[in-house]
């Protein structure tokens, strides 16, 4: 796939040379890796999306990812709509599912929504539904206020990820800086998380580093990621006899992602994302995703 998108650039440049200014249709082509420092290995894959501003309200999208890991290969597709709530406000909703591998959800629901409090604060909140072949859920709730100005925008929510048989619940925050207002012009960047939670929830289809690229959310991996080989025996001995009980520990995460979105014509831009995260006592990861888009 990644020869596939080297191909692709030259025709891709001629195109957008001849995009007009307001495009109605933007087209992505990209491919990803994630490097774990444990025996998971490689994660990689290919993604490809596409966004038809069919009315000024927001773009519908369609985005497919696939995804390789070591336990076997899968798609995940996703449609979605971007619709404005009167002149402060927005929401985003998206459905889909995955095939081909137990890792990916069959089916998936993502909610975004931010209310405008005045031009400048708006409150953010999130949510992610996830079910797995097994039957398995995963559930994703964010909110936090966010903040605008004319180039920079800021948001900080706090995230909760709800795991379902397991009945675990982890606790995670996620920080947002962005320098560029236009979303087809030059535009930079930075996240940040910490806590618990953060890393499984902000897996599209095994990639940290396309949570905003494709899928505007988390899928998840279901169960936390590690969580049967690493869980801590709790044994007790009461006076009718001896019981076990296993109960998750308190393992901590960061994450630090950056992503650059770069126009190289008025119709064809690249975008550069990249992030490391860490989870304390287990594993580190780099992740790279390099996309190419085309506006006609």
């Amino acid at each position: 796939m990644r020869t596939l998108a080297l191909a692709l650039l030259p025709a891709l440049g001629l195109m957008a040379q001849e995009s007009p200014a307001t495009p109605t249709i933007r087209m992505g082509l990209g491919t990803f890796t994630d490097q774990f420092s444990d025996s998971t290995g490689t994660w990689k894959g290919w993604l490809a999306n596409a966004e038809w501003y069919r009315d000024a309200s927001g773009p519908w999208s369609l985005s497919v990812a696939g995804s390789q890991r070591p336990e076997g290969r899968g798609t995940l597709a996703m449609l979605g709509k971007e619709t404005a709530v009167g002149d402060l406000s927005w929401l985003w909703v998206s459905a889909g599912g995955g095939s081909g591998a137990d890792f990916l959800p069959t089916f998936r629901g993502n909610l975004d929504l931010s209310l405008g409090l005045d031009t400048s604060w708006s409150l953010e909140v999130g949510g992610f539904y996830n079910r797995f072949r097994d039957n398995s859920t995963t559930i994703v709730l964010q909110a936090g206020p966010g903040w605008k100005g004319e180039v920079w925008s800021a948001s900080l929510r706090l995230q909760q990820v709800r795991y379902a048989p397991d009945s675990v619940t982890e606790t995670g925050y996620l920080f947002d800086l962005r320098w560029g207002a236009h979303n087809l012009k030059r535009w930079h960047s930075l996240r940040l998380g910490w806590g618990e939670g953060v890393l499984d929830a902000l897996q599209p289809s095994g990639s940290l580093s396309t949570v905003s690229t494709t899928f505007y959310g988390g899928s998840g991996s279901g169960r936390r990621r590690g969580a049967g080989g690493s869980t801590t025996p709790n044994t007790t001995t009461p006076t009718t006899g001896t019981t076990t009980q296993w109960i998750y520990p308190s393992v901590k995460e960061s994450l630090v992602g950056m992503t650059h979105h770069l126009p190289i014509t008025p119709g064809f831009a690249l975008r550069l994302d990249a992030s490391w995260g860490r989870r304390e006592g287990q594993f580190t990861v780099w992740s790279g995703t390099v996309q190419t888009l085309v506006s006609f």
